[in-house]
């Protein structure tokens, strides 16, 4: 995506010229020439704009190119082919492009129930420590403690680092990134062994199943535990026993920990509350901070139900290879900037800074820049959903 600035002249040095604000780039040592009040207010409304249009606009890309390989792996004509490929204008390509893949698709015979599609799992991790950076700049204190004022995971799981022993609230399971006494499912890597159920990589101490799952005792990292099983070493995944570190070491859990635990991500839901702050400054770093976060599919299986022709075949075989990209695009990551692109769209200066008056010149051309680059992510956000959820669709996975 091209750099948005505003009013240039080809002095870069002139006031109402621009320069500093740059998408998908690091702009915390960037000086916009606003008034000291508002500095750390105006810095994370501009690394909003960096961050949230550089994801939009991988995220319309991603889908572009996944509906674009299903379209022209199922047989798409040449002429339409070569016609989607000179659209310049990215929102109208990508619905080109994910209106062809659906057309193939049916044609295929693929359809809602065609495919027997195990439904996909995935996650979002958003950084507590991101917010809390985030929200400091907001404040002209520059402090936020997120021990004093922790923030909220809603609708999913926060994770914690505790320095002591996490145990599970009730009869729950929970996640456990450390020494876990009784595994529910996981990884583990212990070099005494650990009663295994899926892949060793190491030594296993036992049968191997016809597809190559070791069934007995893994020396060395096990993809799947055996329920119930104590795991003396490394483990990561859900626990419902205790989960600790070794040594000085400290654990990542989600369960209650007996020490006093730091927030770290919240996983699968929305990051809220945390230091009271500007309500325009912090949407701006939940934009920031749902941009920035690590999401995931996992590994999901695709079959068909009843006869397989050809077709059929090759459609299993595309969507096997673009189906996770979508769903990652879509599903995982769409869902948080969709919600944050409603507030971008057609974004204005006066509606994403809390004073406009005290911008100054380059500050008034920058934030103009940046309004401009936030409804452009918006409308990005807005296509690639649009056009992805049509083949998702398709699909039965609505």
């Amino acid at each position: 995506m091209p750099v948005i600035t505003n009013g240039c002249s080809d002095n870069p040095l002139d006031a109402i010229c621009c320069t500093e604000f740059k998408v998908g780039a690091d702009l915390s040592g960037a000086d916009f020439g606003v008034d000291a009040s508002i500095k750390g207010q105006f810095a994370v409304l501009a690394q909003a704009g960096s961050d949230f249009s550089a994801t939009a606009t991988g995220m319309l890309d991603d889908i572009t190119n996944a509906c674009r390989a299903i379209a022209v792996d199922l047989g798409a004509e040449q002429a339409k082919v070569d016609a989607n490929d000179k659209e310049t204008d990215p929102t109208k390509k990508v619905a080109l492009w994910c209106d062809l893949a659906v057309a193939r698709l049916t044609a295929s015979g693929v359809a809602s129930g065609t495919l027997d599609i195990q439904p996909p799992q995935f996650k979002c991790e958003a950084s507590v420590s991101a917010k809390a950076n985030c929200q400091a700049k907001c404040d002209v204190s520059g402090e936020c403690n997120v021990k004093a004022n922790p923030p909220k995971c809603t609708g999913g799981t926060m994770k914690f680092e505790c320095g002591g022993k996490c145990t599970a609230e009730g009869n729950a399971s929970f996640s456990c990134k450390g020494k876990c006494d009784a595994t529910v499912k996981g990884t583990c890597t212990a070099q005494g062994g650990v009663e295994c159920e899926g892949r060793c990589e190491g030594t296993c101490e036992g049968s191997t199943d016809s597809g190559g799952n070791c069934q007995g005792n893994c020396k060395g990292t096990c993809s799947a535990t055996k329920p119930g099983v104590a795991c003396n070493g490394t483990f990561e995944g859900e626990c419902n026993g205790s989960c600790e570190a070794s040594g000085s070491a400290k654990v990542e859990c989600s369960g209650t920990c007996d020490v006093e635990a730091t927030p770290l991500k919240c996983e699968g839901g929305t990051l809220e509350g945390g230091c009271q702050v500007d309500v325009k400054c912090d949407a701006n770093c939940d934009a920031s901070v749902s941009a920035k976060a690590s999401c995931d599919v996992q590994p999901f299986s695709i079959t068909a139900q009843g006869a397989v022709s050809a077709e059929i075949e090759a459609a299993i075989a595309t969507l096997k290879v673009n189906l996770p990209k979508l769903i990652l695009a879509v599903k995982a990551r769409g869902e948080a900037l969709g919600r944050i692109a409603v507030g971008f769209t057609g974004a204005g200066t006066a509606e994403v800074v809390a004073d406009p008056g005290k911008l100054g010149v380059k500050g008034t051309a920058c934030a103009v820049s940046i309004a401009a680059a936030l409804a452009n992510g918006a409308a990005n956000v807005t296509a690639s959903l649009e056009a992805g959820g049509k083949v998702t669709g398709q699909l039965g996975l609505n």
